[in-house]
């Protein structure tokens, strides 16, 4: 499997972390993989085979070649399905409002097929990737649909979730409703409503998942810690709350992800 990390250009960086290219042959051995939830929504163009989903209830579904995934509270796994090429798009938090003109709300733990919302234009996108011959190519069919479908939210509603996911951030997830609706000047409700439209969670559920992912680079950066003390560093209650969010994320209790995954980095696994 090879990895090619490509950064986007101009304005787009504003919105956009990294385009994620991965490919591999048709003689190399199907890869499988565990995908978590992150607190950003994302892209993906299939232009050679498409991967297979194994879902945690035991169902098996061929993905679309073009797919835009929502927030998520759950994990399923993913394998390459012989000779693979694809490219994740991968948002900001507060970037994939400003390109699709819905509440992000309405795609909330779904991968949707893009062919739904764009039609003929994602069939075209999809022709153009699958010939065009280098990875430069491909960005720049890329970043011609982003920008033909940039349409930015209103500045002070842009300000407020910025700010709002920084505060968050700031206190790496442990905070609550109503201290970040204090920080912001706002009521829960209203903050409830904004959290949904531009970020596709509600705010505690978007608080909770940061949390998380802010767990998950503690794990990465601090592998001496004794794995109960990531519970306390983390602001869980106790250790059964923990383990409960931890395995619902994930599918395996922190010693087990410890055990499975012992060279863990975040920062290579998010580019």
């Amino acid at each position: 499997m090879r990895i090619q990390i490509v950064k986007p250009s101009g304005f787009l960086k504003n919105y956009i972390k990294h385009y994620c290219f991965m490919e591999s042959d048709f003689h190399e051995t199907d890869v499988m993989e565990r995908v978590i939830p992150t607190e950003n929504v994302q892209l993906m163009f299939h232009y050679k085979n498409p991967f297979v989903v194994l879902h945690s209830n035991d169902s098996v579904i061929k993905q679309p070649r073009s797919i835009i995934s929502g927030l998520s509270d759950c994990y399923y796994d993913v394998s390459t399905n012989g000779e693979s090429g694809v490219v994740f798009i991968s948002f900001h938090p507060t970037g994939a409002c400003h390109f699709f003109n819905f509440p992000l709300s309405e795609i909330e733990n779904q991968s949707v097929d893009m062919t739904d919302i764009f039609n003929a234009e994602i069939r075209q996108m999809e022709e153009m990737l699958i010939v065009k011959d280098t990875i430069s190519e491909k960005v720049v069919v890329i970043e011609n649909f982003l920008i033909r479908h940039y349409f930015p939210i209103p500045s002070h509603d842009s300000l407020f979730i910025l700010k709002g996911v920084e505060i968050v951030r700031n206190c790496k997830g442990q905070t609550n409703v109503k201290y970040l609706s204090g920080c912001l000047y706002t009521t829960p409700k209203t903050l409830e409503r904004k959290f949904s439209k531009y970020l596709g969670k509600t705010t505690k559920q978007l608080i909770k998942l940061i949390r998380f992912q802010e767990t998950l680079h503690d794990i990465s950066v601090n592998k001496s810690v004794n794995l109960t003390d990531y519970a306390y560093r983390n602001g869980y209650f106790d250790q059964s709350h923990f383990i409960h969010d931890f395995k619902s994320y994930t599918g395996y209790t922190p010693k087990e992800f410890h055990t499975k995954y012992p060279d863990f980095n975040i920062s290579a696994e998010s580019g």
